[in-house]
Order: C-alpha cells, then structure tokens, then sequence
C-alpha cells in the first residue's frame, strides 16, 4: 500500500549487523527498482552495533563480541564491497589454522589430516577404529521440522556415527567454541544443517567427503577458501561503515537510544511506538528483545523461548617474556569431561596484527554457559583469579597480565535447542498472517556475523516483494 505521496516507509527495530545491513541493502534495492522508500532504523543502545564493537585501548585492540568472520560467504564479501572495506581487511595469521584441546591437563593440536589423525593422542585405538566404523553406520534421513521427536542433538549425532569418545573430545568443546553451549543440547538440523544434508545425500560423513573432494578435483574453482578475516580497526570497522552509509543517506534515519517496545498494527499498516504508518517492519533485534513488542500473542510466545548462553569474556593483556608458551595457534578448547570452568581460550595476538603492544600478547578465555550460569555473578578480581589459575601452568605464565578487560554477556549466543526448526516452522505460520512483518538476525538460523548478512540480502528482498505487492513468501522458512 502506498502513502500519500507515493513514499513508502520501513521501521528497522534494531541496529546491530543485521539490522544496519538490511536496511541498506533495502535501500539499494529500492533504488534500482525505481521505489520511493524511507527506512528508519530504531536502536536500543546508544551506539549502534550491538554485541559488535571493539574496545581500542593504548595500543591493546580487543572485541566485545565476534572475533572476525570467515571469507565463505558471498554475502559478506558483497556488503564489505558495498561499504568499500575491502583494504581494510585482515587476514588471519596462517598460525590460526592450528588449534588445540585440552586432554588430562595438558594442550594436543588437533590433527589436520588423517595421517595426523592416526597419530594423535587425543583418541585411543579403539576410539579411532570406531571412528573409522562410520562408513558402515546406516544413514538417518529424518525431518526436524516436521517431526520434532527426529531432533537429533549434535552430540547424539556425533555418538551414532562416530562413538561417544569422538563426541567428547571434538564435538563437546567445538559447540562450547561456537554457539557457548552443550552440545547435549543443541539441535544439528538448526545449527549445522550441511551435516543433516551430508548424511541424507551421501549416506555418512566419509562418503560424502570423498564425494566433495571428487568434485572439487573436476571443478576449476573450489571456491572460497573459508578464511578468518577482521578488519585493521576490528570489527567495530564494519559497523561504523554501516551507520556512516546510513546517515549519509538522507532516505535512512538511524536512531539510537530507542529501544522498542512496541509494534502495532494499523490497519494494513504498522506502528513502531506510535510511530508511523509503515508499510513494512523488519524486526532485526535478538529474539528476548524482539519478543515483547510483537502484536501477535503466539508469535511472541515462540521468540520469547529462544534461550540465550551466558558468557563471561575475560581479555588478559601480558608482557611476552611473562608467558613462556610459544603461543603458536589459534587457541584452545577445554571438553567438557575436564571438569575446568573456562570454556577456552583464543591466543588473540597470534591470530590477528595490531591486537597488542609491541612486546606484549592478548589472551581472550571464555566462561560460563549453559552449564555454568553463577560464573556471571563473580567480580571482576574473581573471574580473572579463574582464567589465570587455569591458564598458568598450562601457558607457561611467569607474572600477572599487565592489563585485564571483563565483559560480561547475561545473553550471549541463542541456543538453538531440540525443536528449533519446528519452533521456526510456527512461527512461519503466524508470520504468514502478518504481512509487512518480518523477524532477521542472529536468534534463528545462524549466529555468525556471515548468516546476519545473508539474512539480511533475503530480509531486504522479502521487504521489497511485500512494498512492491508482489506475490512473494515473507516467512523465515521462505529465505532458507
């Protein structure tokens, strides 16, 4: 429907990544298709960004969320295009491509191929010959968001096709890295759907490897290499990028300090605290901030049962000479059967240039989670008595840090339980009768930087569709 004046107009709720990108991408959009569009982007913080920011200080260069994002994903190569980033890129040091895990107190580099696989100490004979059993295990082909009950969790996954050793030692701590969470706990269609499809076309891991390996050898290009990037100021550079386009654009208004706490409906229209009409409303805010201000009772209801991990960030900065580990790597994870309180730590200085003084090197540990809730509730001086009591034999530490930086996340990452991708199919249907009206961001179908921008492409396209009157799918289930 159109105002008056032919203008149509579009409430963003919500300036972090995902919020900014699709409202520029929608801007774009409607310039090309030759629509008169207003966007305004509503933001509850007083800078924009959310969780996406970057602490400089006297030479230390530290994240208060994400650390980077991989270069596998066209979406974001296209939006650092778009905001003409492209030289202030970083690559990640070649030293990223080594991590480690922490087994019976001490670091084991994970193998990188099968030779290194046979070699390692991390997994028994017996748990290796279980592993290479996978070949013969029968393939599951089940829908979860069809039928919740075939929900299978990562860890029950990584138990049936490669025992439960495997899944302790790998998949328990790559969960606690990714998502901060319980691998008992998370759904592997909704986190990691490519594993589903690996075993549903291919009939198990090792065969649909061998697959993709065949047909990378015919292809002249592999394609993307899935490289960590940041950017030269860390990944605050993205976001200021973003909200300088914005606010350079006189169709965009980026509002900050404006939390939302309604939308409502107005006819065929909608209403953002009483502001409006819009034609259309992108709600692009974490799924507990989301939930209270949707008109629909169900609806809310749906987001508002998205679970979030609490995590506290614990950044140590020492003198290099304090720390007598070599710090070749990415990093460490710790398995859960470790019984220690840190969920891992990142060698931030040795991934990325720039992260410290010279001299110096930037350690980032992570604790808390799902199974560690009360870790929030420590003071500044007791979670670094953590960290350091955990780290110190482990990485050699000769002295305290000269500098420490705690952040404190009481919701950090949603965590997408058993029954998520049933939970996103109800709430496709009550999406279905609000038109105009549409959910992106991390909360739903990825938590990385690399899904808010792809999102944010479908978001902007599906917003379009709905000002244009084309008759086009608006759910979540429609931008898979």
């Amino acid at each position: 429907m159109r105002a008056a004046d032919g203008t149509r107009r579009v409430a963003v709720a919500g300036g972090g990544v995902a919020g900014m990108a699709t409202a520029l991408n929608l801007l774009d959009r409607a310039r090309d298709a030759g629509v008169d569009l207003q966007v305004t982007v509503f933001e509850a913080g007083a800078e924009p960004g959310g969780h996406l920011r970057t602490i400089r200080d006297d030479g230390w260069q530290l994240e208060w969320g994400p650390n980077g994002f991989l270069d596998n994903e066209p979406a974001t190569l296209r939006l650092v295009d778009r905001l003409d980033l492209r030289d202030r890129l970083v690559r990640s040091s070649d030293l990223a491509r080594i991590r480690f895990l922490l087994k019976d107190g001490r670091l084991h580099e994970l193998p990188a191929s099968p030779p290194a696989f046979l070699k390692t100490g991390l997994l028994g004979v017996g748990a290796k010959l279980r592993v290479a059993g996978e070949l013969f295990v029968p393939a599951r082909r089940a829908d979860a968001a069809a039928d919740p009950a075939q929900d299978e969790t990562i860890y029950e996954f990584g138990v049936r096709r490669l025992g439960r050793e495997f899944a302790e030692i790998f998949l328990d701590p790559m969960v606690k890295g990714v998502f901060g969470g319980d691998a008992r706990r998370i759904s592997l269609a909704a986190a990691f759907p490519r594993m589903v499809e690996l075993e549903r076309d291919h009939g198990g891991l090792f065969k649909a490897l061998a697959a993709i390996s065949k047909q990378r050898k015919k292809a002249a290009d592999a394609g993307p290499s899935g490289v960590l990037h940041s950017f030269q100021g860390g990944m605050a550079d993205l976001i200021d990028a973003l909200a300088a386009a914005l606010r350079a654009d006189p169709r965009a208004e980026l509002r900050t300090g404006a939390p939302v706490q309604t939308i409502a409906r107005d006819g065929d229209l909608w209403r953002v605290d009483g502001d409006g009409p819009f034609h259309a409303v992108i709600a692009a805010a974490p799924a507990h901030a989301t939930a209270p201000a949707l008109p629909d009772a169900e609806l809310a209801a749906e987001v508002a049962a998205i679970p979030y991990s609490p995590m506290a960030v614990i950044t140590l900065g020492f003198r290099r000479q304090d720390v007598g580990h070599p710090l070749q790597g990415f990093g460490h994870l710790v398995p859960s059967r470790e019984k220690k309180r840190l969920l891992g730590a990142l060698w931030t200085s040795s991934i990325f240039p720039g992260r410290a003084p010279a001299g110096h090197v930037l350690l980032r540990c992570m604790a808390g989670g799902p199974g560690d809730p009360a870790v929030l509730e420590q003071d500044d001086d007791a979670l670094v008595s953590i960290a350091l009591g955990e780290l110190e034999e482990l990485l050699e530490l000769k002295a305290d840090p000269v500098r420490h930086w705690v952040i404190r996340h009481p919701r950090a990452i949603a965590q997408y339980l058993p029954g998520h991708m049933a939970r996103l199919r109800r709430m496709d249907a009550r999406l279905a009768e609000l038109p105009g009206l549409l959910l992106t961001g991390s909360s739903y179908k990825g938590i990385s930087v690399n899904y808010c921008a792809k999102e944010a492409e479908l978001a902007a396209d599906a917003a379009l569709a709905h000002l244009r009157g084309a008759d086009r799918p608006r759910t979540l289930e429609a931008h898979r």
